[in-house]
């Protein structure tokens, strides 16, 4: 009890008791109205920063399966580069074996071509010594 509270006769002053409850009672009543009036604000900026994460947990989600369908795509991509290096090496190697294949066609060709021009020149050499020979004899 406050010491403030002046003693009558016999004992304390009931009016003045009853003012002092009365005031304890309307500080205690503001006090609780003001702690209520806080507690309804950060119930209210509860509710706040709740939206806020499940916006931020959607948006993570979302984050997360573009993630996944960018690594999908870039594997893929990654496999597809791999087939198509494999896939022109092969196709290089057979071009490269089809022009040696040509490369050996036409060598052949020319051995061949060689041989009858050499045997032409044979036969040019020899009709020429026949013609020397039987225009020796005609004169």
């Amino acid at each position: 009890m406050d010491e403030n509270l002046p003693k009558g006769l016999f004992g304390l002053n009931k009016k003045e008791v009853e003012s002092y409850i009365a005031s304890i009672k309307d500080d205690y009543e503001k006090e609780l109205m003001e702690q209520t009036k806080q507690l309804q604000e950060m119930k209210n900026e509860n509710i706040k920063l709740n939206e806020k994460v499940q916006i931020l947990l959607k948006e993570k989600k979302e984050l997360d399966a573009s993630k996944a369908n960018i690594s999908d795509v870039l594997l893929k991509a990654e496999q597809q580069a791999k087939q198509i290096i494999e896939d022109a090496r092969k196709q290089s190697e057979k071009e490269k074996q089809d022009i040696d294949v040509l490369i050996e066609e036409q060598r052949e060709k020319l051995i061949d071509a060689k041989i009858e021009l050499a045997m032409l020149k044979d036969k040019a050499k020899e009709l020429i010594t026949k013609f020397s020979d039987d225009l020796t004899k005609l004169q």
